[in-house]
Parts: C-alpha cells; structure tokens; sequence
C-alpha cells in the first residue's frame, strides 16, 4: 500500500491577512466608494430640486395673495372676489401648491388674504407647507 503523505500547500495561501499586499487588500474598494458617493450625490440633487420647488411655489403662494388682497382692499370689494382672484391665478401658475386652501378676511381697517397648501414630495417621507398673508389697509371713502 502507498501511503503518501499530503503535500504542503505552499507559502503564499498560509499568509496572514495582516501580511496581504494593501494593493490587494484593497482591491474593489474604489467601486463601494463610487456607490457610497453616487447615492450621496443624487440625494442632493433632489435636496436642490425639493429647495427651488419650495421657494418657488411660495413665491407664487405670495403673488397669488397679492392679486386676492388687490380685490378685497377696494372700496367696493368682497372677500369672495379676493378668494376668487387668489385661486385663478393658483391655477394658472401654481397647480403644484397640494391640497390649497385660499382664505380673506375684510375689516374697516385691514383687508388680508391667506394662500396656504403643501409642496410636491421630490424627497419621499418630506412634507413641506407654505402659508402666506398678504395684508393692505382697506380703501374707505372719505368725503
């Protein structure tokens, strides 16, 4: 009977980890920090889009109340013209402005309207709001 006995294995596959090439240690590290920075950047990306969508819609929140508050304030305006004035120009320009609401109020003093609504989700779970108050003094007619 032959009795052998088992081949070393050679040096090379007994080294230690500590004692590996840090070249070869290394190797495909350069594609995890490509992912790991590819998903930072496209994260603020949307960050950037979600910021100018904001701003956006609450500068068109702001010129929606002007035009409403233009309509209340006059001598012989309503509160229901304000509304009315604010949402048409709502659906002109600002058809991104989320469950909207547009309302005004009229005293002998202070004529004011408020345009609110939520913004357009680019980043999911982040929900923003915009409220704005236009208010101007009440035209009266003094003789």
């Amino acid at each position: 009977m032959n009795h052998r006995r088992p081949t070393p294995r050679p040096a090379r596959c007994r080294r230690a980890f500590w004692r590996v090439d840090p070249a070869e240690r290394e190797r495909g590290s350069s594609t995890v920090e490509f992912v790991i920075c590819a998903v930072l950047m496209v994260f603020m990306l949307l960050a950037i889009v979600q910021i100018a969508l904001y701003f956006h819609l609450r500068s068109v929140a702001v010129t929606a109340a002007r035009h409403g508050v233009d309509q209340v304030r006059v001598f012989d305006g309503s509160t229901d013209a304000g509304i009315t004035a604010a949402n048409e120009f709502l659906d002109q320009a600002g058809s991104s402005l989320n469950a909207r609401s547009v309302t005004a109020a009229r005293s002998a003093v202070v004529s004011s309207v408020t345009v609110s609504g939520g913004v357009v989700a680019v980043i999911p779970l982040l929900n923003l709001h915009v409220s704005v108050t236009a208010r101007a003094p009440t035209e009266v007619l003094v003789p």
